[in-house]
């Protein structure tokens, strides 16, 4: 699924320039297995003209990443402004909301790759995750830190849908995809 030449060849310096904080700099730069910001441009340069979703901007790092192929809509959600970048590139939209409003159903229905990356605590992904399945949502959902803690083990466990474990491409504390057809 995930073809490691082209994963490599992503290249973030160019974004990097705008992120604020030299240590998240760093980390946004790492290899494949360390971070998964490489793995979120491989996913975005995978397809054109489609609608992605970031849920949990935190300090906009992935939204910067995903926003690597121009022609994608980028929605970032959060509940708080935590970014530190200099610049919001043409194709990226904060949104400091719930995306489970109601007025956000037809961005979740029109996305084709959602990365899903909050508290780690179990609870907001195991609802956001029955809101995918409750819509009939269609597409990738990548998850975050899904070998970080109990809740986040448990939770991937329970996941009913096809599922690949993928963290050797993306972040040294867990990275799935979770295919909803």
């Amino acid at each position: 699924m995930i073809q490691i030449d082209k994963l490599l060849k992503i290249d973030l310096s160019d974004l990097s320039t705008y992120i604020l904080n030299s240590e998240h700099k760093d980390y946004f730069l790492r290899d494949p297995g360390m971070e998964h910001y490489k793995l979120l441009g491989y996913f975005s340069n995978l397809s054109s003209n489609e609608t992605f979703l970031d849920i949990g901007t935190n300090r906009g790092l992935s939204a910067l990443a995903l926003s690597i192929n121009p022609t994608n809509k980028i929605f970032s959600f959060d509940l708080e402004n935590y970014r530190q970048i200099s610049y919001v590139p043409e194709n990226v939209e904060f949104i400091l909301d719930w995306i489970t409003m109601p007025k956000y159903k037809q961005i979740v229905l029109d996305s084709s790759f959602i990365f899903l990356d909050t508290l780690h605590d179990g609870v907001f992904e195991h609802q956001f995750y029955h809101y995918l399945r409750s819509i009939g949502w269609k597409g990738i959902l990548m998850l975050d830190d899904i070998k970080l803690n109990i809740p986040m083990k448990e939770f991937w466990n329970v996941i009913e849908e096809r599922k690949i474990d993928v963290s050797e491409f993306g972040h040294i504390t867990g990275t799935g995809l979770v295919i909803f057809e």
